[in-house]
């Protein structure tokens, strides 16, 4: 049973490291490859499963109700593509009724654009694949550790693409020059804020990898596990921590601002809230937080141009009629445009990928292009509704549930650690989404799912191994 994962386990990494490397996946060929890859691999474990090769892991139990709001949440995505005929209540939206009215004289589907929701459905039961893999096949600590590292490795290579391009003046994204986002680091990606929100996400699970190496014993007092903790960062450690540093550099290099933030509050509200979450203060965990803090961000952030993203985070506000507005027009046009169309739109949404249909009718004169709100809040409820938005929702409160349990057991390193990579990932994104549209970008959106079903992923044996190891007098 072991080989039997094991054979599909180094392809699931495989996939996980391949993911944000052609343009992020943000292309219909490369997410349909990839989440024809996650289906192929279920399926095949579904079929050795079948022939006695598997056995369903506990976890999967754990698992079960934010993998079952996953399920229902796909389900509403092929209901939407039924006949309007289903549920004709559904269409009292007048914007939905217009539009095929305008088309093609009647209204046949309960979306605004067919062929874009079926590709939402295909790419949301990618999506789906992956958290099922990651439950079904990250089964010990070790392999948990091997996807925060697989994750961490394919940031850093990322960062060291993209810093080498913009530091070189070469310029050169996935296979062709830069037309975008030139004299800035975006690594294979188009957009430089997407590839901030990657290496976010990557910074999020080296984070969580080094906690669970950190190894400390809970029963010295705390200037020997303080000690400890620095001896260790100091010696083994070191490369996760220069790893780390360089994946700063890229990020800072983006001059994304949400991305940078985004970044920094989620260290400073997971590292910071985590420590409350003890009770007491735990020395080498705050030794962690403030090292990252000082050393990546004000020491090699400022090396490499922290003060531009903080003079371009200062510029962006700006004084309107008595309320704080974004300085910057397309996208408080957007916004403002897109709450409109929520409003018209009625509660059941206009469909997963028809924000791209319906927006061009509500653009103003003066307004660029826009494919995304640059608000996943908004197109989120403006595609899927108040259903499927409620839906992803709890979703979202079911795995924050996890992460603060986790966190409430320090004692768990590695537990805690992982707990710590999901926070880390969770409130970075629920930031920088409300100013970009990074859940739309495939390889972010299937990075940001396993960090977020990982919690689940403890080894069942580890209750036992714990309770050996406090009766032990020996350490490793």
């Amino acid at each position: 049973m072991t080989k039997f994962t094991s054979f599909l386990f180094y392809p699931y990494l495989a996939l996980l490291f391949w993911l944000p490397i052609p343009l992020g996946s943000n292309r219909p060929l490369w997410w349909s490859l990839a989440a024809l890859m996650a289906g192929a691999l279920l399926l095949v474990w579904a079929v050795g499963r079948g022939f006695g090769y598997g056995h369903i892991p506990r976890p999967l139990r754990r698992a079960r109700w934010p993998l079952l709001v996953l399920v229902l949440f796909n389900c509403w995505l092929a209901f939407k593509l039924l006949p309007a005929g289903v549920l004709p209540a559904l269409l009292e939206s007048d914007l939905v009724r217009q539009a095929y009215i305008d088309a093609v004289g009647s209204v046949p589907w309960l979306v605004v654009d067919w062929h874009a929701g079926a590709e939402t459905l295909l790419r949301s039961l990618g999506l789906l694949s992956l958290a099922v893999l990651t439950i079904l096949l990250v089964r010990t600590q070790r392999r948990v550790e091997q996807v925060l590292g697989v994750l961490m490795l394919a940031g850093l290579v990322q960062a060291m693409y993209g810093s080498m391009m913009t530091l070189t003046g070469v310029e050169f994204g996935f296979f062709e020059a830069k037309t975008w986002s030139r004299g800035l680091a975006s690594g294979t990606y188009i957009n430089r804020n997407h590839y901030a929100n990657m290496l976010v996400l990557s910074l999020a699970a080296g984070i969580g990898l080094l906690i669970c190496r950190m190894g400390f014993n809970e029963k010295e007092s705390w200037r020997a596990r303080l000690l400890s903790f620095l001896i260790t960062l100091m010696s083994s450690k070191v490369p996760i921590r220069v790893f780390l540093a360089i994946i700063v550099v890229a990020l800072v290099l983006t001059h994304s601002r949400m991305g940078n933030t985004s970044f920094f509050v989620a260290l400073l509200l997971v590292g910071f809230g985590s420590i409350l979450l003890m009770r007491r203060f735990h020395g080498p965990l705050f030794v962690l937080v403030a090292s990252l803090l000082v050393i990546d961000i004000f020491l090699v952030g400022t090396w490499f141009g922290l003060e531009q993203v903080v003079e371009r985070i200062q510029q962006t506000v700006q004084m309107d009629q008595d309320q704080w507005v974004l300085n910057d027009g397309n996208r408080r046009d957007v916004s403002r445009e897109t709450g409109i169309i929520i409003h018209t739109a009625g509660p059941a949404g206009i469909g997963g990928g028809s924000f791209y249909t319906v927006y061009p009718a509500w653009r103003t004169g003066d307004q660029k292009f826009m494919d995304h709100a640059h608000n996943d809040y908004l197109q989120l409820l403006l595609e899927y509704g108040l259903p499927g938005f409620a839906l992803l929702g709890v979703f979202m409160l079911l795995v924050l549930g996890q992460v603060i349990r986790r966190l409430h057991q320090p004692d768990d390193v590695e537990g805690f650690g992982v707990a710590f990579a999901t926070g880390i990932a969770v409130s970075a994104m629920l930031i920088h989404i409300s100013v970009e549209f990074n859940l739309q970008i495939y390889a972010n959106a299937a990075w940001f799912v396993v960090l977020c079903m990982l919690p689940w992923c403890r080894p069942r044996t580890y209750a036992h191994v714990a309770s050996m190891s406090a009766n032990s007098d020996t350490s490793l």
